[in-house]
């Protein structure tokens, strides 16, 4: 009877035994995954971090450069053609003076058409760094103007169509964002793609906007963008965040690209 007891007692003593180096074992699981989780966690809000301090700063880049762009469209305007001009004026006085000596015609005359040429690219410029369509009339005029002067050359046809479900005022920050955005595409589809045709729809409607971008160009494979994006990619993502806008594309080789931008006004 007693040996029995002792036995009983070695095996419940086992069993205490077993059972602490159970609960031991379990919490040291729960206490491992627990830190696994607090480090993942923690690596997660740095990586968030990282994200946010990267995106503020494209986001500051960018509002830096149209604020550069925007004194730089000013200086052309105001100071640079301005002077042309005045230049262009005493050419003209200058060649009345002359009119008998040819030679002398001759040059003012090459010296003219130097200077307007001048002229004109000095306004271009100044168009593309802040285009006063835009600033004036709005984001859909802006966008008919940006066909109509594409659609002026041999190289490339762009067909815009706009369907107003409920019109509405677009916030100046947007209106840009999305412009330089489109800018961006159609110089990506006609040097990169060697597109020949874009399609633009843009819809505006009561409960927000969608813009809808197709060439008939080269065309990539996606995920080698998604691996490896330049300059003006991130650049269009930073500009679309900016505005919460959402947005996705697609695209293959030899079938060209589309990309679909929606926001809320």
């Amino acid at each position: 009877m007693e040996v029995v007891l002792q036995e009983n007692n070695i095996v419940s003593m086992m069993t205490i035994g077993i059972l602490i180096m159970l609960a031991f074992a379990l919490a040291f699981i729960i206490f491992a995954n627990y830190s696994q989780k607090k480090i993942l966690k923690e690596q997660m809000d740095k990586q968030k971090l990282a994200f946010e301090h990267q995106q503020n700063l494209l986001h500051s880049t960018i509002l830096t450069q149209e604020a550069e762009r925007k004194r730089i469209a000013k200086d052309l305007h105001d100071e640079i053609g301005s002077k042309l001009n005045i230049i262009l004026l005493n050419t003209f006085r200058l060649e009345e003076q002359v009119k008998e000596n040819e030679d002398v015609k001759e040059i003012t005359t090459e010296i003219a058409t130097i200077i307007n040429h001048t002229i004109d690219s000095t306004r271009r410029i100044s168009h593309e760094l802040l285009p006063p369509t835009l600033e004036e009339f709005g984001l859909v005029e802006a966008i008919i103007e940006l066909q109509h002067n594409f659609n002026q050359t041999d190289n490339i046809e762009i067909d815009f169509n706009l369907e107003v479900d409920e019109d509405q005022d677009i916030d100046k920050l947007t209106e840009l964002n999305i412009y330089r955005v489109l800018q961006e595409l159609v110089n990506n589809s006609i040097r990169h793609g060697k597109a020949t045709k874009i399609q633009i729809q843009f819809w505006k409607q009561n409960m927000g906007c969608q813009l809808y971008y197709k060439d008939n160009g080269a065309g990539f494979e996606v995920l080698s963008l998604v691996n490896k994006k330049g300059l003006g990619m991130k650049n269009m993502e930073s500009r679309l965040n900016m505005i919460n806008a959402e947005y996705e594309y697609e695209s293959s080789q030899g079938n060209g690209f589309e990309m679909k931008i929606e926001w809320t006004a």
